[in-house]
């Protein structure tokens, strides 16, 4: 990201076609920081709020720090807190790198 970029809210998570009930999903993401940010980047949760977290959950970016996170809930339901976006970088660049893990295909 350079600076000004973001990314907007959104989930990692898909729903599969109707007609394809098995199609595999991303059930976690990893979010890998691979380098420090001057200013802004932070990677927000904004679902994920609790007395002590008002506006989300937030990230800084620093290079070597991870996020690891998942979109499904253990029965299998998408996880609407999952729900992450990429705030503006005010000063500098933002290198990341993503690992989605699917699940498996069921034949």
């Amino acid at each position: 990201y350079a600076e000004g970029e973001e990314y907007t809210p959104h989930h990692d998570f898909n729903y599969p076609a109707f007609d394809n009930r098995y199609q595999p999903g991303r059930f976690a993401t990893l979010l890998l920081y691979l380098n420090d940010v001057g200013e802004g980047g932070e990677t927000v949760f904004p679902r994920a709020i609790s007395s002590e977290y008002h506006d989300g959950i937030s990230v800084k970016p620093k290079q070597g720090k991870a996020v690891l996170f998942y979109n499904s809930l253990p029965d299998g339901n998408k996880d609407d807190l999952s729900q992450h976006q990429s705030k503006p970088v005010v000063r500098g660049e933002k290198w990341m790198a993503n690992l989605w893990v699917w699940d498996p295909i069921i034949d």
